[in-house]
């Protein structure tokens, strides 16, 4: 299973509605692939949450794309938690996921050439990570 850690300030995501179609042209593999998905997810949640320390961890396995985010939380969000409020954070995350969704299947459609046939997004706030799951309609074969 190809795995691989992202900074943040890798290649951004292509900000734009899923097509449906896979993309023209030759998609990265193997190592290359996880990591320029795991800097399109960090590149992502920097845009929203304007910190630059969350780092990924992304995982193929046939049709499945876990990309796991770590250190997300920001400070105020870190405030809310310690106070008790870590339900508001929770919330604020699932709208986060459920606005941003195109812009992660984009993303992930753009990298693999495949389409995605399903999302789904979990957080936790203790510690705080993020789990984006991406489900991949089969290769198309070309032969």
């Amino acid at each position: 299973m190809p795995h691989a850690q992202a900074q943040p300030g890798g290649e951004p995501p292509a900000g734009e509605a899923s097509t449906g179609k896979a993309p023209t042209g030759k998609a990265p593999t193997g190592k290359a692939l996880t990591e320029a998905i795991s800097a399109a997810m960090v590149s992502l949640y920097e845009e929203v949450y304007g910190h630059d320390r969350t780092t990924a961890s992304t995982y193929i396995n046939d049709n499945v794309v876990v990309c796991i985010l770590e250190d997300i939380l920001t400070s105020s969000e870190q405030s809310l938690i310690a106070h008790g409020d870590a339900g508001e954070v929770i919330d604020g995350r699932v709208a986060f996921q459920r606005a941003r969704e195109d812009e992660f299947t984009a993303a992930i459609e753009r990298l693999t050439h495949r389409r995605v046939v399903a999302f789904m997004s979990a957080n936790q706030t203790s510690p705080g990570i993020a789990c984006e799951l991406f489900f991949l309609a089969p290769p198309l074969d070309l032969s």
